[in-house]
């Protein structure tokens, strides 16, 4: 285990910025609605697995980069990625218990929190489409928990 050395901040941080670069990556018009949110998913999956090394700041600066490269107002997604880091680490206990299929629809409540957020506070986002992503992230978290924990394995990050 390197609890206490760097190299498992860098991996954390290398993951973070691999999931900014997937939310970045062009998609034809028809497609966007379909991006898994995988900055979100990460962060979460991280909050799950270390709530010690991963918290509320984190998240807040997480989201403010986050608020940064999309070019959104800034402060929404950090608020709202503060806010959903904090709900995971108050109950990482109980989400580490369940099976995957059951954290999925945890992530999907999580993420539909998020886009409920972005929506009220975001009136060009108002889109009778939010939970879409929530959905797509839902279907795609099962893979992004083998990874990131495939990952988090090999490097012992803990």
């Amino acid at each position: 285990m390197i609890r206490n050395r760097p190299q498992g901040r860098i991996i954390l941080l290398m993951t973070i910025i691999i999931a900014m670069i997937l939310v970045i990556i062009p998609m034809p018009d028809s497609l966007r609605l379909f991006r898994p949110e995988w900055v979100l998913m990460t962060l979460l999956y991280w909050a799950l697995a270390l709530p010690e090394r991963v918290g509320i700041g984190f998240a807040w600066t997480v989201g403010l980069l986050m608020d940064m490269m999309l070019g959104g107002t800034l402060g929404i997604l950090a608020f709202s990625y503060a806010l959903v880091t904090y709900l995971i680490i108050n109950f990482h206990l109980q989400l580490r218990q369940y099976p995957l299929w059951q954290q999925a629809l945890m992530i999907m409540s999580l993420v539909l929190l998020v886009n409920v957020i972005k929506v009220i506070f975001t009136p060009m986002v108002a889109s009778g489409y939010f939970w879409i992503p929530a959905v797509v992230s839902t279907l795609v978290w099962p893979i992004v928990y083998a990874v990131l924990r495939k990952i988090r394995r090999v490097f012992g990050v803990s």
